[in-house]
């Protein structure tokens, strides 16, 4: 079932095919309302409406739009993610690309019972969430390039990165570290990216919370004297190990809050070894926007953090 999983998501190819659409981050869900009522609904709510990891109040981490079938056609079909739902003798889950409109992702759940279709959902969650999650990066990144940020800063630190023109450099200072920010309607959205020497020593989360509190300490103040960024000690961050670029990178994702203030907010941060230079590439989005949903804010962060290039 998985090679069938995998096999299925490919390119549907027409001559022509419109510009789909839909707010980033949301699921069109084509089903029944019978079975969106149901267990199978609930099933697809668990999976796809789980809480976005690293936020202080609770948001999903996609927003669902039920379509019952009959209604799913024309403008309805052009939704850039799609997860569509129906019977069939064979129990069959498959991506298609492209189908009606680009770019665009249909997670087709086909089976002979709800029971059948949960079953299969159960099994390729993880990897449907990710490949939903990567298009949904994707399609940032190419909403950012449409009006982009022209500046120079980031090559003394030999990197290249995309941000939107909204972003402003707000602070700067002679270690190189660099500090963007964009005013929204109630706070802002800030970026930071500096260097560090490389040290062979083993990181642990608690080691990288450390350096990064440091930095705050040093690099972020609040708006009181005295103040300044750290990591909320209340909330564990959300860690992670992977390979980005071809480094060896670790993911913290989590809440900040302010020494002697009242400001608090998520943040992502990437701490990428270049072991070649010698190196530790730092980049960190953190948010600051009170009584806002902030699950767009980190979609873009995360987009501009991995448009990253090494010069």
């Amino acid at each position: 079932m998985f090679l069938v999983f995998l096999l299925g998501c490919e390119t549907n190819t027409t001559n022509y095919k419109p510009s789909s659409s839909g707010n980033i981050h949301t699921i069109s869900v084509v089903i029944d309302n019978n079975l969106w009522e149901g267990s199978l609904g609930n099933e697809i709510r668990n999976v796809f409406s789980s809480e976005f990891e690293g936020l202080p109040q609770q948001e999903a981490m996609f927003s669902l739009v039920q379509i019952p079938p009959k209604i799913f056609t024309d403008f309805s079909r052009e939704g850039r993610n799609i997860i569509h739902v129906s019977r069939n003798d064979k129990d069959t889950v498959f991506f298609e690309k492209n189908k009606y409109a680009a770019p665009q992702l249909i997670l087709n759940l086909k089976g002979k019972s709800s029971k059948g279709i949960i079953e299969n959902l159960k099994k390729i969650s993880k990897q449907s969430i990710s490949i939903f999650k990567k298009g949904e990066i994707a399609e940032k990144q190419k909403r950012i390039k449409k009006s982009i940020l022209k500046t120079e800063e980031f090559k003394i630190l030999g990197l290249d990165l995309t941000l939107p023109s909204a972003y402003k450099l707000f602070k700067k200072d002679s270690l190189n570290k660099l500090w963007f920010q964009r005013e929204t309607k109630k706070g802002s959205v800030n970026f930071l990216a500096y260097t560090l020497p490389f040290r062979s020593k083993k990181l642990d989360p608690k080691r990288i919370i450390t350096i990064k509190d440091s930095i705050g300490k040093d690099f972020v103040p609040g708006r009181n004297e005295g103040s300044f960024l750290v990591t909320e000690k209340a909330y564990k961050p959300y860690f992670d190990s992977l390979t980005f670029k071809s480094f060896k990178t670790h993911k913290l994702r989590g809440t900040w809050e302010v020494v002697n203030d009242y400001m608090a907010g998520p943040f992502l941060m990437y701490y990428i070894e270049d072991v070649k230079n010698k190196r530790i590439i730092v980049l960190e989005g953190f948010v600051f926007s009170p009584s806002d949903r902030k699950r767009e804010y980190m979609v873009e962060i995360e987009a501009i953090i991995q448009s990253l290039k090494v010069m």
